[in-house]
């Protein structure tokens, strides 16, 4: 489904855009479909920058990118356009995802609209059975953001996002603001979406037992640089580098 082979990506940052910053080094990894590679390492690392990379939302500086069998590291931004629904992200953040001053109904038909995925005449069908299968009635359509709670609003953005039918989704923290309750909802919603439409997910997380129920591979970052990568049971259990051991005895003792 998604293979990135040696990108890297350098900020200009400092007075005049002297200084620059290497936030991704050399780095490659391949996600299946149906899949899900787990993405981890400290703030900083890289990791929501590779996200990005990958999704093309950010031009890299070299290396390749092949997804669904065509090589897009070079496409336009009008290429771009026509695989946007293909490849979408579920930011961490659900309130700023969605215009305050929009109704969800709104919010939930603009990307499709923009899109023109197809015949709108079926859209409030399809939207009341997104809606259904992400656990929300829709009872919710005409209110607006601040009216519901923060897992109703990830609930909302992870139904619009399935609307548009996607082959990847980056999915960014996307429990981080929750309660620990409310994460477990939200995480079976779309590992249910995932079994039913074979959606292979990059899965960034500081979660590393969220990562290791949700992920088949999991990929260690460090300083822009992916370090290892293994089988989720394989790295708990043998973690090849010391970073990762440490990783995992910090959060083990957290």
């Amino acid at each position: 489904m998604l293979n990135v082979s040696n990108i890297t990506k350098t900020f200009k940052n400092g007075l005049f855009g002297r200084a620059h910053t290497l936030a991704v080094n050399g780095v490659s990894f391949s996600i299946r479909t149906g899949q899900t590679l787990g993405l981890v390492g400290m703030s900083g690392s890289g990791k929501s920058t590779l996200g990005r990379l990958a999704l093309k939302l950010i031009p890299c500086d070299s290396g390749r990118i092949i997804f669904d069998g065509m090589e897009i590291s070079h496409f336009t931004i009008k290429q771009m356009k026509k695989l946007r629904k293909d490849m979408q992200i579920l930011f961490q953040n659900p309130e700023s995802s969605l215009n305050p001053r929009m109704t969800i109904n709104k919010s939930l038909e603009e990307p499709y609209r923009f899109h023109n995925t197809g015949d709108n005449q079926y859209l409030d069908e399809r939207i009341e059975e997104q809606l259904k299968f992400v656990g929300l009635g829709s009872e919710i359509l005409d209110r607006r953001p601040h009216q519901l709670s923060g897992g109703q609003l990830q609930r909302v953005c992870i139904a619009r996002v399935l609307l548009l039918q996607p082959k990847f989704i980056v999915l960014d923290e996307p429990t981080s603001m929750l309660d620990v309750s409310v994460q477990a909802q939200v995480i079976d919603v779309l590992k249910n979406a995932q079994k039913k439409h074979a959606i292979s997910y990059l899965f960034i997380s500081h979660d590393l037992d969220l990562i290791k129920a949700c992920s088949n591979d999991i990929a260690v970052m460090y300083k822009g640089r992916i370090i290892e990568q293994q089988s989720a049971v394989d790295l708990y259990k043998q973690p090849k580098e010391i970073y990762t051991k440490q990783l995992l005895d910090t959060f083990l003792n957290f």
